[in-house]
């Protein structure tokens, strides 16, 4: 990525075919740390489920190099609790370590506020150590919860 390429902005009906063009970027790593299992590419229910449930029970911000989607952070809105979500941020492999997981997740959390959530929640494995530096980086805290609500 050049300085100065990077797009962070709200995300648009259109990006769900980016988001589907960007997956052979993502290894079997990187989908294992954001969707917690063994998955050789996007799960197709995934992809689905998002369209649906967007814009209020799940949205996200997209950060792009021109055209092309290289990461994206979401949140996804409790069924029972609608003012609270967890969020999760995913990179494309080749763009991992340049600080885009960072912006993405602050640009999120700003959104989440601006929509009215009270908290979000970001599950992250222990051995991500990724996530966890760009979490504590933006939130100031290793609690894996974050007030909104001032």
């Amino acid at each position: 990525m050049k300085p100065g390429q990077l797009t962070i902005r709200a995300w648009e009906c259109g990006d769900f075919a980016l988001l589907s063009a960007a997956a052979p970027r993502l290894s079997a790593r990187t989908l294992r740390l954001r969707f917690w299992g063994s998955f050789l590419t996007l799960p197709p229910t995934y992809l689905s489920s998002t369209a649906r449930r967007w814009p209020y029970a799940w949205d996200a911000v997209a950060a792009l190099d021109g055209i092309d989607l290289v990461g994206w952070a979401e949140y996804g809105r409790y069924p029972d609790d609608l003012q609270n979500a967890d969020i999760a941020v995913c990179v494309v492999d080749d763009e991992q370590g340049h600080g885009i997981g960072t912006a993405l997740i602050t640009a999120l959390i700003e959104r989440a506020r601006a929509a009215g959530l009270l908290s979000v929640h970001a599950d992250i494995a222990p051995f991500n150590e990724a996530a966890l530096h760009a979490w504590r980086n933006v939130t100031g805290s290793r609690a894996s919860t974050l007030a909104l609500a001032s």
